[in-house]
């Protein structure tokens, strides 16, 4: 019989014998199936990982993710294995695979019983127990159980180690969920926490709970560390193999980088992404001009005035995209609902502290988020808690005017709902009692009560509005013809490394609650320290005698007025005795810093200070006086400066401010005098229709001038600062006074404030003559008493008056270069990349020489004429994209670069002065001849440096210029 003949006779056989296999296997089809699978593909590995265990794995709308996921696709990779996740609680999971339905299980202890039933891989991670604290409310060495029993301790409910706590006598407050217990230490409502060091770390991250750091390892008996491995079946001995041997050679500083990675920045990469605009993108920050962006005033530590200098967390991430793109910032600073009044008008091109929501999508263009908030309720009570929308049923609730959660606070709560302009008015409500809570972003809130000494305020919790935690996601916010810029913002914040991130945030997130009882201390170095004992703890200081309520000096010799408190004030932090050393006039005291003979000038205008002294330094401000107009009170109030154009105003010929009020304001008609007394007494007169001062000593003059038909009519936006100033060639004594005014907290300054310029108001009235006066008096009283006080609070918003932004210009009018206020924006930004390139900073200062001989010569058009010229010279001669020139006010200009060589900026210099001295500028029938004096500084800047030494560098050597006798180039280190 043929083949072909056996097998087409029993072929029928076989397929009926195959049918009926098939059929009596179908209950075990899945089995057969994923065996047969398995067969198919050794390669394939099915491992069983936990769904909500972060940061080492969870499942979310990115998919599986973690540190123990990023670990096994790093051994799949070296192993050649294909890694199959089941994810699932991990009750689920050892069940499964138990059952013998997965190969392997991830994150598993050794322990001696398993060791019987599966093969352990080597440990990959050790999971650390500690025990975690606030240090804004730090904890004393934790060495054992016993030491946090003085504590409110938390810790997780039904964990492996509640017996050790429980044998201990450890009363924990136990919670459900980690995220919990990590708020509730972040809120104040317990002292410490007890748990995994990644897991509480990464939580705390995510929250921007920034001050939240580990204490000490948890004192368990032994039992504060977990090994994380893999555990594979006991009959696959040559996949425990593959796993083990591919653990083995993972480089154990990418297990720790891995770690820190998902620990402190929740997986996203160390480094940054390369940011590259495109050639479109190029064009539009080509074309766009500079882009207002409005800044909460009072929205610390995100966005807050510091002293007319804008700062905060926000501040620094727009100074990065600044740097980033290329793109020119003009901040305008104020409250929230005039900001966003000005945004939907188009009066500003960028919100920078706003959230999305559908409404606000009409009239504005998102970024992607740059920050998360947490949005809480504080209360006078320490046992309120927000739980749920339910618990402000009832209640009288605080919240700023225009929040994006505001429409549906209201809902909840209806007129119970109280909007505020400003959030100190805000705290202070809740603190007398007129509503019982507050709604606020959590950084802002802590902010208020550490700036207030408000210490018996509370976190309730987080707000809850319709079964909805509430967060603000902070973003920037364009008009919407804008919109080309937003993704060009949203790749320069994908550009900001998470490293560079984390320091902003710690910058303005981890500032630590100030003590009450510890505010009058500081801590010395031992330099300082050194400094102090050499001067026998004696301070000698000189002072303006006649410049009260600011300082003067008394019949009897004694120092007096705001200074006067202030050196009280510093006397308690530094242990140390001021002395005053007697001066005649303001130009004595200047003198005898300089000669050595006082140690500072408590009190001193900060405007102009250094350039007519380049040898004191200054600290920082630490009280700004607002510039006021006075005229007579038949004068109505001005909204804007431009309205006093060819009204001849008297100024002070001392006043700091006189060169800028010049520049900034062409068409004011000054007269300069000699005191402000002579001044007053002409508006009085009618010859003066404004005088301009400060109006802290304007007011007091008034009174006792007895002067009661002068009043302010409005505020000029050019404030005067005062500082301490010291000898240059004391750095130390410097930084000791600077350690020092930083401890000033609110309430004093508060109190400074209202003994020396409010109630000065009244102490020297003639109550003689109260009843002819009365009437006229109040009126003069009142104004004054307002201004004092709103004035204070509208400190250096330049941009506004009464709440109406006027157009900033960053460019000189005359020359087309940039002015002062493009120099401010720019000449740190710059300084701050050449740092962190370590590449030469130049900046040089250009005068142009006997300039008033030019305009009384040939008169100020011709002047005019030169400035052009020079100007034009010096836009030809440094026209490449690293340097900047600014018209710094008069015949000065500056100029500020980042060069690659300093010899060739030498150079440069040279050949410019060499151009201007052979330039011929044609003006009517003459012919005019300029020759100009340089003074540069050139290096390149270390991490300590800061710009101001080179600008006072290249200032003092134009001086150096002059005094050799002009038209030549001078160089000064920085100091």
């Amino acid at each position: 019989m043929s083949l072909l003949a056996v097998l087409h006779r029993f072929i029928p056989v076989l397929v009926l014998l195959l049918a009926q296999l098939v059929l009596l296997a179908t209950p075990n089809v899945a089995i057969a199936s994923a065996n047969e699978n398995r067969q198919k593909d050794l390669n394939t590995v099915s491992i069983g990982v936990v769904a909500d265990n972060e940061p080492y794995s969870s499942f979310g709308a990115n998919g599986t993710e973690g540190f123990s996921i990023d670990v096994l696709n790093e051994i799949g990779r070296i192993s050649g294995l294909k890694m199959v996740y089941r994810v699932g609680s991990w009750s689920d999971i050892f069940a499964a695979f138990q059952r013998g339905e997965l190969d392997a299980v991830d994150e598993i202890s050794w322990r001696e019983d398993r060791a019987k039933k599966m093969l352990f891989t080597r440990p990959y991670h050790i999971r650390q127990t500690i025990v975690m604290h606030d240090t804004r409310r730090p904890l004393p060495p934790i060495n054992s159980l016993e030491d946090l029993k003085p504590f409110r301790v938390g810790s997780l409910k039904d964990i492996y180690y509640s017996s050790v706590l429980q044998e201990a006598g450890l009363e924990t407050t136990e919670y459900s969920l980690q995220p919990e217990m990590v708020q509730a230490l972040s809120f104040g409502w317990i002292d410490a926490i007890i748990g995994p060091e990644v897991t509480l770390n990464y939580f705390a991250r995510q929250k921007g709970f920034v001050n939240l750091e580990v204490a000490s390892p948890a004192p368990l008996n032994g039992q504060d560390k977990e090994d994380f491995r893999i555990a594979v079946a006991l009959d696959q001995p040559d996949l425990h193999t593959k796993l083990d041997n591919a653990l083995g050679q993972i480089d154990p500083q990418w297990l720790e980088k891995l770690r820190i990675r998902w620990q402190e920045f929740g997986g996203r990469p160390l480094s940054s992404t390369q940011f590259e605009l495109s050639p479109s993108q190029k064009a539009t920050i080509r074309q766009q001009g500079p882009l207002r962006v409005g800044l909460m005033r009072d929205y610390a530590p995100l966005s807050f005035d510091n002293e007319g200098k804008v700062q905060g967390l926000t501040v620094d991430v727009l100074s990065r995209i600044a740097d980033l793109t290329g793109v020119r910032i003009v901040p305008v600073v104020d409250q929230w609902h005039n900001l966003i009044e000005l945004f939907k008008r188009g009066e500003i091109d960028v919100m920078a502290n706003i959230s999305d929501s559908p409404e606000r999508r009409s009239f504005a263009r998102f970024t992607a988020p740059y920050h998360y908030v947490s949005v809480v309720g504080f209360s006078r009570s320490p046992d309120k808690r927000l739980n749920s929308t339910a618990d402000l049923e009832g209640l009288k609730v605080g919240y700023g005017t225009g929040i994006f959660y505001e429409d549906a606070l209201k809902q909840h709560v209806g007129d119970n709902a109280i909007a505020f302009s400003d959030q100190a008015s805000m705290f202070i409500a809740l603190q007398n009692g007129q509503v019982d809570l507050v709604l606020a972003a959590l950084d802002n809130g802590n902010h208020w009560l550490r700036e207030m000494g408000l210490y018996n305020l509370h976190i309730a919790g987080e707000l809850v509005l319709s079964d909805q935690t509430v967060r603000e996601d902070l973003r920037f916010a364009f008009r919407s013809e804008l919109e080309p810029l937003v993704p060009i913002f949203n790749n320069a914040l994908s550009a900001i490394a998470p490293a560079q991130m984390r320091v902003i945030e710690n910058r303005w997130l981890g500032a630590a609650l100030i003590n009450p009882a510890s505010t009058n201390t500081i801590t010395l170095t031992e330099t300082e320290q050194a400094y102090l004992e050499s001067q026998g703890h004696k301070l000698v200081f000189c002072a303006n005698s006649n410049w009260m309520p600011l300082q003067g000096v008394s019949g009897d010799g004694a120092h007096t007025g705001l200074a006067s408190d202030l050196l009280n004030h510093l006397s308690e932090r530094l242990s140390v005795e001021f002395e005053h050393y007697p001066t005649q006039t303001w130009p004595e005291a200047l003198q005898a810093l300089t000669n050595g003979q006082c140690d500072l000038l408590p009190a001193v205008p900060a405007s102009d200070t250094l350039d007519k002294n380049p040898n004191i330094t200054l600290t920082e401000a630490y009280y700004t006086l607002p510039t006021v107009v006075l005229g007579r009170i038949e004068s109505p109030f001005f909204r804007s400066v431009t309205e006093l154009h060819g009204k001849p105003i008297g100024v002070s010929n001392h006043a700091a401010w006189v060169k800028d009020l010049n520049l900034q304001y062409p068409g004011l008609d000054l007269t300069q005098h000699a005191s402000e007394q002579d001044g007053l007494r002409k508006v009085q007169n009618g010859e003066l229709y404004g005088y301009v001062g400060t109006l802290a000593t304007t007011s007091l003059l008034l009174q006792e001038l007895e002067i009661n038909d002068v009043r302010v009519i409005g505020r000029i936006p050019m404030d005067t600062s005062l500082a301490i100033a010291v000898n240059e060639k004391d750095p130390t004594l410097a930084a000791l006074l600077e350690k020092a005014l930083a401890t000033l907290n609110a309430a004093e300054r508060n109190e400074m404030e209202s003994r020396w310029l409010a109630l000065a108001l009244e102490e020297k009235v003639d109550y003689t003559l109260l009843w002819k006066l009365l009437a006229v008096a109040l009126v003069v009283f009142a104004v004054l008493v307002y201004w004092n006080r709103k004035l204070r609070r509208l400190n250096k918003e330049l941009a506004l008056a009464n709440h109406k932004l006027a157009e900033i210009s960053t460019t000189d009018q005359l020359t087309g270069l940039g002015n002062r206020t493009y120099f401010e924006q720019t000449f740190e930004t710059l300084f701050d990349a050449c740092r962190t390139t370590q590449t030469p900073y130049l900046v040089a200062m250009i005068d142009a020489d006997h300039f008033k001989h030019i305009n009384d010569e040939w008169g100020h058009e011709a002047g005019d004429t030169c400035l052009i010229a020079l100007a034009n010279i010096l836009k030809s001669h440094y026209s490449d994209s690293n340097s900047e020139i600014v018209r710094f006010g008069g015949e000065e200009f500056v100029i500020f670069s980042e060069v690659s060589n300093e010899m060739l900026a030498k150079q440069q210099l040279e050949i410019l002065r060499s151009k201007v001295e052979n330039m011929k500028i044609a003006f009517e029938t003459h012919t005019i001849k300029l020759t100009v004096s340089i003074g540069y500084c050139c290096a390149a800047p270390q991490a300590n440096s800061l710009p101001q030494q080179w600008f006072r560098a290249a200032d003092r050597a134009l001086y150096d210029a002059k005094d050799a006798g002009r038209n030549r180039v001078m160089q000064r280190m920085p100091t």
